[in-house]
């Protein structure tokens, strides 16, 4: 589990450029629409699907981080989810792995130096793991900045986006959405970088620029934010980029608990 959170605000706007093709503006809803369709319906047959995330920069406190796993699907959403995380921290590199099922969640996390040395792990004995409920930080939601949350395709949706020919991905024909939303509030939970829309509820908010790549089948392959960070106040502001790669939609995946000899109430 990480051992902090931070909250991150995003400000100003970035110029996006988008690959050839025909680029047009979409009438409010309608370009993602078929999108979150698209995801729900995956939802719905509680398929799955495989990801890998990169992340750079950001303000004091945040690490670059790279992370990888798979999600399985519930009719409301995300129902179980196994993801490592790799973070470049002053001390060394972290290394954490969380399996969230249902309200049950499993951890473990350690920093080690360059000379092999353990500057920190939790459990306390590397291999094994900690066990608790799920907190809200930790569960999937809907407000998630994630190219595959219906809950924020349907905030830029509301906004002026744009799609056109997004070439091809990995192999396959892709249509590229993308466009700029601002919000009132940005931070970072243990399930991912995440909005929220209430006025005065935060002292971080800005925009963030997105672009969404969706195959023939209209689910996503890849989603790119890049935002720019500074307190409300004022201040340097720090540039962020994160980068969502999702592959194997509907293959078969299998996320269970690791076995109970290894679970610990240790944290």
């Amino acid at each position: 589990m990480k051992r902090m959170s931070v909250a991150l605000v995003v400000t100003g706007l970035l110029s996006v450029t988008i690959p050839g093709g025909a680029v047009h503006a979409a009438p409010e809803s309608e370009s993602l629409d078929s999108v979150v369709k698209a995801i729900k319906k995956q939802f719905a047959k509680k398929s799955s699907v495989r990801f890998s995330v990169k992340r750079r920069g950001g303000p004091p406190a945040t690490w670059d981080m790279k992370a990888s796993g798979a999600y399985r699907f519930g009719a409301s959403g995300v129902y179980a989810a196994d993801t490592t995380e790799i973070t470049q921290e002053p001390e060394g590199t972290g290394r954490s792995r969380g399996i969230s099922i249902g309200r049950e969640f499993y951890s473990q996390a350690y920093v080690r130096s360059k000379d092999g040395r353990y500057v920190w792990k939790s459990p306390s004995t590397v291999g094994k793991w900690t066990y608790g409920r799920n907190l809200a930080g930790v569960i999937w939601g809907e407000d998630l900045i994630n190219g595959i949350n219906p809950g924020f395709l349907k905030l830029v949706a509301s906004h002026v986006a744009t799609s056109a020919d997004g070439g091809t991905f990995e192999g396959v024909k892709t249509t590229l959405h993308s466009g700029t939303v601002t919000v009132p509030e940005l931070g970072e939970r243990q399930a991912g970088m995440f909005f929220g829309i209430e006025e005065g509820g935060s002292m971080w908010g800005g925009p963030i620029t997105w672009k969404l790549w969706v195959g023939p089948d209209n689910l996503p392959r890849r989603f790119h934010a890049i935002m720019r960070f500074t307190r409300s106040e004022g201040g340097e502001a720090e540039t962020m980029t994160m980068n969502i790669i999702y592959r194997g939609w509907g293959t078969p995946v299998r996320i269970t608990a690791p076995p109970k000899h290894l679970i610990t109430d240790e944290w």
